[in-house]
């Protein structure tokens, strides 16, 4: 599966307006291409920071996606609009290599980076830890590696009901001595202190 991701920081004092904004262009786009993006918003982090994430089932799915809306006039001045709310600041493609499981009201998202020269035992190593996580919390850990900017960099990605849910299991991860054991297992495959964790709430 491919991930399109954008994020964007609302204009000061219009993040409410920008959200309503995206939203109503994000359900208008999902209905008119058939697509399926969300929006979320950033949860302890940069209070303006939105989210705009998109699904394909293919790189060429995504290729007629963006043909489609890049010709539609309806479109283009809609998101020519968006600009009086929110600055996009980054656009991301990626590929899902483990899912996630369903999206649902809250998801963490976890950044490292890999050291390059080990990057294919260091995506092994990724996977065993999405593997571990599964069997203490018995919820599934996304997996997913970046397509564009540094492909070094991969993504955690957990879907969870609340807030409490994602302190919950990262506790009883802590608890757990073969997940401690990881730290010590990482050297040499992940760059040090390369990772950014991330708390999202979906809107749409």
């Amino acid at each position: 599966m491919i991930i399109t991701g954008r994020k964007g920081i609302a204009k000061p004092g219009l993040l409410a307006d920008a959200i309503g904004f995206t939203s109503n262009i994000v359900q208008t786009m999902n209905q008119k291409f058939g697509v399926d993006f969300s929006v979320s918003v950033e949860v302890g982090g940069d209070p303006n920071a939105m989210y705009l994430t998109g699904r394909f089932d293919s790189m060429s799915d995504y290729q007629d996606f963006r043909l489609s809306y890049l010709s539609d006039e309806e479109m283009s001045s809609a998101f020519s609009e968006g600009a009086n709310y929110a600055d996009v600041v980054e656009d991301r493609l990626g590929e899902i290599l483990i899912p996630m499981g369903e999206p649902q009201a809250f998801a963490q998202v976890n950044s490292i980076q890999a050291i390059s020269t080990n990057q294919p035992a260091a995506m092994e190593f990724f996977a065993q830890i999405c593997g571990l996580f599964k069997e203490i919390t018995g919820k599934d850990l996304g997996l997913g590696r970046m397509l564009t900017g540094d492909n070094s960099q991969v993504a955690f990605v957990g879907s969870h009901e609340s807030l409490q849910e994602i302190y919950d299991l990262e506790a009883a991860c802590l608890a757990d001595e073969r997940w401690l054991s990881l730290y010590s297992q990482s050297e040499g495959l992940i760059v040090p202190n390369s990772l950014v964790v991330g708390f999202r709430q979906r809107i749409i």
